[in-house]
């Protein structure tokens, strides 16, 4: 982990720096892909980093996304990061992606079609850039408010910890431990220019009325304090929520029992577990399945435990997410809705080209020299470099076996591999394994098997890369 020194710092950099340090977000040598609105969080953010740079040791560069919910607004947004970047001497990726609002009821609401389309944006505009980290311009006041979202929606401990400071290891909250406050100082400071964003007066938007009367009243009335006392409770809910996940997945082994497709659970052993690690076993058992835990909240799973009831067989309730559970019998079955995906396997030559039609994606291989290469080799979720003369004439590219392991006998199972990741069940069926006759080498996703990774004696090199089709 980089440092730097807090000497003739600006409060912000300082304690941008700890949160940095901290929870461990940047490497010297690292890029770091920070994504910018021209609002007053994410221009911090930039100003912030590109002060703390060089003493990190790390190169930025900055994406902007266009949802063109404001119109001519929206517009505004665009050309002032435009010319922010360039003044900063920064390349800039920008894309606009409309957002309709009549076009969300299918999806969820605005908010939640717009985070997914902008964290697709940036997840594509870091490959592209090149970048390890994205970093996101959170702050302290954002985590106190989703955390009283969260408390009257009835979250439990990992809805409670609020905001993640790192997400999968790609995105980043440098700002995190700072208040908007703060933000606004170091700007002014700065005499630095940044937007606003007219909706954001809009108490429509339920996290609006959070922070313009919600979280002013609790100010004023009850704890003046109140965006740290929150964001603290926020970091306990977490620690408490990895221990108990730790115990939890433990149980969830206990009472698991062999499935073909889903999560299948003793109803007996569910019972005898205590009512806690019951609910947190269930809810890993859902994520298992699932990805994620969005959606899912206290409702959901005390209604899964009440299919453990007597007299509950053959009842079935559906999920968030077109997923199941259902009572058959003396178990507990978590599955997607509908037919699993069929099975698929193709031979790939090197050097060639295979489309992948049940992945929706194409799979390219070409041999390159390793001098022809950069010498900070590193591979991507998209794209592996692979040791060419530790490999057959031809690959095979195809969907996951029982008993796959990752780089052949011995080494890590990829059903694991899956689950860690939190891969959902009905993506892992139609995710291709790169596989040899030794096991599987690569996932796109992962890093390639250690088996077949470039090393200093590498001569040749076989790039694999795939795209969406």
């Amino acid at each position: 982990m980089a440092t730097t020194s807090s000497v003739n710092r600006r409060p912000l950099e300082v304690q941008v720096a700890r949160t940095l340090t901290k929870f461990g977000m940047i490497r010297a040598g690292e890029h770091v892909l920070v994504a910018i609105s021209g609002g007053a969080d994410s221009t911090a953010l930039l100003l912030c980093l590109l002060q703390l740079a060089p003493a990190l040791g790390i190169r930025l560069s900055a994406a902007h996304l266009n949802h063109c919910l404001r119109g001519e607004e929206s517009e505004s947004d665009e050309v002032f990061v435009r010319n922010l970047c360039k003044g900063l001497g920064l390349s800039l990726i920008c894309e606009a992606i409309p957002v309709s609002p009549s076009g969300c009821a299918a999806r969820g609401n605005l908010e939640e079609t717009a985070r997914e389309v902008r964290y697709d944006f940036l997840s594509r505009a870091a490959h592209q850039a090149g970048a390890q980290k994205i970093a996101l311009g959170h702050t302290q006041n954002d985590q106190a408010e989703t955390v009283l979202m969260r408390l009257f929606r009835g979250s439990g401990p990992r809805g409670l910890s609020g905001i993640q400071p790192v997400l999968g290891g790609l995105f980043i909250r440098p700002l995190l431990e700072c208040q908007r406050r703060e933000i606004t100082a170091f700007l002014n400071g700065q005499g630095a220019d940044y937007r606003e964003d007219s909706t954001n007066r809009d108490v429509h938007y339920r996290r609006n009325r959070v922070r313009l009367e919600l979280l002013p009243y609790v100010e004023k009335h009850l704890n003046p304090n109140a965006v740290r006392t929150l964001a603290r409770h926020a970091a306990v809910a977490r620690e408490v929520s990895d221990y108990l996940e730790k115990h939890a997945a433990d149980a969830l082994e206990t009472v698991r029992e062999p499935a073909k497709e889903g999560v299948s659970l003793s109803v007996k052993k569910l019972l005898e577990l205590h009512p806690l690690m019951r609910k947190m076993s269930l809810r890993l058992a859902l994520r298992e399945i699932r990805g994620s835990l969005r959606g899912i909240n206290e409702r959901h799973v005390e209604a899964m435990v009440s299919l453990c009831l007597p007299g509950q067989s053959g009842r079935k309730i559906e999920l968030p997410g077109d997923h199941l559970a259902a009572r058959q019998f003396h178990s507990l079955v978590l599955s997607p809705k509908g037919e699993p995906p069929a099975g698929f396997s193709y031979e790939l030559t090197l050097p060639g080209r295979r489309r992948i039609h049940e992945a929706g994606m194409n799979i390219c291989a070409d041999f390159k020299d390793r001098h022809q290469l950069p010498a900070n080799l590193e591979s991507t979720a998209s794209r592996a470099y692979l040791d060419a003369d530790r490999l057959p004439e031809s690959l095979t590219v195809r969907s996951r076996l029982p008993g796959d392991r990752y780089g052949g006998p011995g080494r890590k199972k990829v059903k694991r591999m899956l689950i860690d990741a939190r891969v959902p069940l009905r993506a892992r069926s139609s995710l291709p394994m790169v596989a040899v006759p030794g096991g599987v080498i690569w996932i796109p996703g992962f890093q390639p098997s250690k088996s077949v990774a470039v090393s200093a004696q590498t001569v040749r090199c076989l790039v694999l890369e795939v795209k969406t089709c």
